[in-house]
């Protein structure tokens, strides 16, 4: 009688999740062009750089001011201690370049493809946080401390063979540094990692990505710490606005995820 019941019981979770699935996921094409539109803004404001050039630079000293009276201005001397160390300061400045998009990405694919009840919530915070740096990145230029004339710092993207301007998979707005893009998504991606995944021990080694990141972006030159507040303040706040508005009603958003997915253990008995 067990068995008749433990079989049913995974029957009916493998028919949910025939009968939701397909309507549970996005179209891909309709997240592509989400991302395309979000592509197209950037690469406008980027495109105005010279127009913004001297404000960035106005907004970045006064940074470097406010930081200094605050007694956390710590970006030039970890900057010239991890650019004196060649090694490390390569490790570093790879991390910039290719973590940022790379882990972002892989999480938002995993999270579609494993999560999709929680898919569209962890997509419109994404969404959030992109639009709302964006729109300071045009209101309120500031440009990275590697930019900054008279204080020193030393490029150490560019001095791994990236260019001046870090040339990648998508060229930088080189006065956006506030907030932190950088900071933003690794506290989305940790954030959502941390949620949703089935291990508490993989979920606490998520919330060690963005400290991570946040210490690469200083020691390289390309924010300053107030960057890093901000970036993981409007994560947050992202975070907390769409989640709200998402989560299933009849259930809490974790037991919606273990209701949908079934292991590779799981289906193989029901095939038996």
């Amino acid at each position: 009688m067990s068995n008749d019941v433990a079989m049913r019981g995974l029957a009916g979770r493998l028919l949910t999740r025939l009968r939701r699935s397909p309507f549970d996921r996005p179209m891909l094409i309709g997240e592509l062009v989400i991302v395309l539109v979000l592509l197209k803004v950037y690469d406008l404001i980027r495109g105005q750089a010279e127009v913004r050039r001297g404000a960035a630079i106005e907004h970045g000293e006064q940074l470097m001011r406010l930081e200094s009276h605050l007694n956390m201005q710590i970006e030039p001397a970890v900057n010239r201690w991890v650019t004196s160390h060649h090694d490390l300061s390569v490790v570093a400045s790879y991390w910039y370049q290719y973590a940022h998009i790379s882990v972002t990405l892989s999480m938002l694919a995993w999270c579609w493809w494993r999560r999709p009840a929680s898919y569209r919530s962890a997509r419109n915070s994404l969404v959030v946080i992109n639009a709302a740096a964006l729109a300071v990145f045009f209101l309120f230029p500031v440009a990275p401390p590697r930019l900054l004339p008279g204080y020193g710092f030393i490029d150490a993207v560019a001095n791994a063979g990236f260019g001046a301007s870090h040339g990648g998979p998508v060229t930088a707005d080189q006065y956006g540094a506030l907030p932190s893009l950088h900071i933003g998504w690794a506290v989305w991606t940790a954030l959502v990692g941390y949620r949703l995944v089935r291990s508490r021990r993989v979920g606490m080694l998520w919330l060690t990505y963005p400290l991570i990141t946040c210490a690469v972006i200083v020691v390289t030159g390309n924010h300053y710490l107030l960057d890093a507040v901000a970036g993981g303040a409007l994560a947050l706040a992202a975070q907390k606005l769409t989640h709200v508005q998402h989560r299933p009603r009849w259930a809490p958003e974790r037991q919606v995820d273990e209701v949908l997915v079934l292991d590779a253990d799981e289906l193989d008995q029901v095939a038996v």
